[in-house]
Parts: C-alpha cells; structure tokens; sequence
C-alpha cells in the first residue's frame, strides 16, 4: 500500500489517539467509536476513528457506502452520542456549546418547501438570534441572491444543496461538515460546489467533506482519511498529481485481508 502519511503521525492506518498531533488541528478524534444494539447483537459502526482535521483546511473523509463516514460526522455533529472516545474542538475536549462555531449539511437539506430561500434563512437567523443582514450574506456566498419570490420546494437539486449550504454558514462557523453534499448533482451543479467548498479555506472557515466520489474529493481537498469497516485506515495529505483512486483501492483492499 502506498505511504503517504502525515508526518505527525508516523504510520498509515493509525486511527487511535496520538501523540503529537499537529498544533494546527481545530478537529481531532481521539479513538471514536459508535456501537449500535447491546451484548452479543451490539454492532460497531465506528472503531476507535482518530481523525486530524487542520483549520482552513478541506479535509476529504473517504470510503465506501456503509463504511461509516456519516456516523462519524453525526457525532462531530451532536448528532450522536460516542460509545466511547473523544472529540476534540480547537484543542479541547468537544462540548455542546461548540455547535454555534459548527455548521453542517448531512444528508438533505433542512428546508421549508413553501418559504423561498430568503424566508427559509430568516427562520433560522430567528431562532438563532441572529443579525438579518447575514441572510444577503449567505445568499451572495452560495450565489441564490437572485432566486426571488420562487419556493424552494421548486429548487433545482443543486440550488437546494447550496440554500443548505447557506443555512450551514449563517452562524459564521469555524467548521463546516458537508455529508455527500454532490449526491444527485448534474456536471453544472458539481462544478458550482466544488469552487464553493474551495472559497470557504480562503474565509477562515475549516471543511470537512465526506464523499465516495474520488474524483470530487481530489479536486476540493488539502488532506484525506480513508474509512472502511468502521475504521480509519489512512490518513494523510493529498498531494498535487498523486492517483487518489490507486491510493483508495489499495487501502481499502489491505484493510479486507487483514480482516
């Protein structure tokens, strides 16, 4: 398999907690697991994930469909309670509160298919207490400023991903978590979020992007871990010409016959 690990952490496949993780991380995992059921019919959907995640950075979470890549983020999210591990934010150990400086999209966007986009985001800057003047932000960001009285229920699949994208950034986040954000894109539509998940670095804002599409995560990601079983069996940078897909078959492969 080929090694092209991060220089901190010495071995490819490391996914437990360890020493000397870069200063740089605003996320890491520390042996994060999921288990779902109890005794003999418990299953383990997570196996002790050790993710390292440099700010204003994309970072591209890898593996096949059922490997655990949504799990994993559900718990960076809140979404999901750990069975066991940690989670650290910004070099600390996660709490609740730190959802304010997370924003994310998993699975389908949150939207009211009766309010247009520009309602759609005042409910939420409502709830939020937030400043109105974010929602012409937002709308500029994933360029819907021009969407009008038009209902989102009459989006373009597309132009719902990015209304969820702008809902994600409203709050100004550090982190921004997008789960499968190109599933059911046309070519237009993928090339439009790809130069959007590539602005957000440049704004202060940190990308974590879960796909098995290899072709979208080499084009958007400064860095990749690979998932399959449960487990994390790569982690590195992605560097500039380097055959991401050889990289994934060859990981994925060697974690099926340690099994």
């Amino acid at each position: 398999m080929p090694a092209n690990p991060y220089a901190h952490s010495g071995t490819v496949g490391a996914s437990s907690a360890r020493a000397g993780a870069p200063a740089d991380c605003l996320l890491e995992t520390r042996s994060l697991t999921k288990r779902f059921g109890h005794g003999k019919a418990a299953q383990t959907a997570v196996d002790a994930v050790g993710l390292h995640v440099r700010r204003n950075r994309v970072y591209g979470l890898l593996g096949p469909n059922g490997a655990g890549k949504s799990t994993t983020l559900k718990m960076i999210c809140g979404m999901l309670r750990p069975s066991a591990g940690q989670i650290l934010f910004d070099g600390r150990p996660w709490q609740r509160t730190d959802l304010y400086q997370t924003g994310s999209l998993i699975e389908s966007a949150p939207l009211y298919p009766n309010l247009t986009a520009r309602e759609n985001l005042r409910v939420r800057t409502t709830l939020l207490g937030l400043p109105e003047s974010r929602i012409d932000e937002v709308l500029a960001t994933v360029d819907l400023a021009g969407t009008g009285r038009k209902r989102a229920g009459r989006f373009s699949l597309g132009m719902k991903q990015r209304l969820g994208i702008a809902l994600a950034l409203l709050a100004c986040p550090r982190l921004l978590i997008l789960d499968e954000p190109a599933n059911g894109l046309d070519p237009l539509g993928i090339e439009d979020l790809r130069r959007l998940i590539r602005s957000f670095a440049a704004r202060g804002i940190t990308v974590v992007v879960s796909s098995h599409i290899l072709t979208e995560v080499q084009h958007v990601a400064d860095d990749i871990g690979i998932i399959t079983g449960g487990r994390l069996a790569y982690e590195g940078p992605l560097e500039a010409g380097q055959d991401l897909e050889r990289l994934f078959m060859d990981v994925c492969r060697a974690d099926r016959a340690r099994r």
